[in-house]
């Protein structure tokens, strides 16, 4: 059984378009509608299938739904009402979620940048993001997770062998 749900955590959230190719799923947690719907825009231009959700509670009650189509990434706000960014961070933590975070920020501030990398974040952008740089952001992140994920599958097999 534990194997099981690891080899899940470790399954990328893809699924096929319409020329076969694998899409990831990928999860936008803003509480700017204007913001949300342009990422949400970009983000599909690039071939991605895309959630939104409008803050950090909903973002991780989308995250733990069960059944749900899995989330490769996640790009998530670090200021919002309910829970900001740095919240929705500390829960995947203790939840143990190791899907890939971008966070996004308008206010730049070294100190806010650095504090979400270290509580796990792969990458930030600043508002308003540039299609180009969230594009590179996105396929930097979504690399190095299925790179880590190959390394924890075959070290599985080495030791299991």
């Amino acid at each position: 059984m534990r194997q099981a749900k690891t080899l899940k955590a470790d399954a990328v959230a893809e699924r096929r378009d319409d020329r076969g190719q694998m899409t990831s799923t990928i999860l936008i947690a803003d509480d700017d509608p204007v913001q949300r719907r342009l990422l949400e825009a970009m983000t599909r231009r690039f071939g991605y299938e895309v959630e939104t959700v409008e803050g950090g509670e909903q973002a991780v009650a989308r995250l733990t739904q069960a059944g749900a189509r899995p989330i490769a990434l996640l790009v998530l706000d670090l200021v919002m009402p309910d829970l900001d960014g740095m919240g929705v961070l500390a829960r995947m933590r203790d939840l143990k979620l190791a899907t890939p975070v971008i966070v996004q920020t308008a206010h730049g501030s070294i100190e806010a940048v650095i504090s979400a990398m270290r509580a796990g974040a792969k990458d930030f952008v600043v508002k308003p993001v540039g299609a180009e740089r969230l594009q590179i952001s996105i396929k930097n992140a979504l690399s190095a997770d299925a790179l880590a994920g190959e390394m924890r599958r075959i070290s599985r097999r080495a030791q299991g062998a």
